[in-house]
């Protein structure tokens, strides 16, 4: 990202929420105006803590902007070069961004205002949010729901009475406690979003 972005005169602040799933996920992102699609895209990833493993597109007054990877069909056009401020987007404006085509997770990012960043703090960074964001690998919201149900608390108080009945590996014993942890622990970690958020800032 461009080293003047900390020093843009307008800034828009955006509400991205994942739609179906439960409790709610969201972030609140001051980004500069003049961010690309390209770009935003990037931010999206990292303040949700994804990798950016798949397609995905964005859908702006109907019409659709996006990445391109080699030996996929290509539907989207100026992701690179076009930037935000080229829509002239108004407060409380809605656009959609999906990713991962084959389990659509679909989010809602709203204009909540526009700004100038008067502190000239580092952009883009996320000023709020809520919730974990589910696992790349999780199939899309239904099939994510589907597997809270299965590790839920209950569920997890039995996994802990299954220990008493045999030895324990060491190892196994961490690797099944992490993957617990994924689906258990849905606290949002502002700190660790914006440190991912800073790899963009020169």
């Amino acid at each position: 990202m461009d080293s003047d972005s900390s020093e843009a005169s307008s800034v828009l602040q955006l509400r991205i929420s994942l739609r179906g799933v439960s409790p709610p996920v969201w972030r609140r992102l001051l980004i500069p105006e003049q961010i690309t699609i390209a770009q935003l895209h990037q931010v999206m990833q990292l303040a949700m803590s994804w990798n950016d493993e798949h397609l995905h597109r964005f859908v702006i007054r109907g019409w659709r902007y996006g990445g391109h990877r080699d030996g996929a069909f290509q539907f989207f056009d100026g992701p690179d070069s076009l930037s935000l401020a080229a829509f002239g987007l108004h407060e409380h404006e809605r656009f959609a961004y999906l990713y991962d085509i084959t389990c659509w997770w679909l989010y809602d990012v709203r204009v909540e205002r526009r700004t100038c960043n008067q502190r000239a703090r580092p952009l883009p960074r996320c000023v709020a949010g809520s919730g974990r964001c589910p696992p790349e690998d999780a199939g899309g919201p239904e099939r994510y729901m589907n597997a809270l149900e299965v590790h839920g608390e209950q569920e997890f108080l039995e996994w802990i009475e299954t220990l008493r009945e045999g030895q324990i590996d060491v190892n196994d014993l961490r690797f099944e406690a992490d993957e617990w942890l994924i689906w258990l622990d849905r606290r949002f970690d502002g700190r660790a979003a914006n440190e991912r958020l800073q790899t963009l800032v020169r």
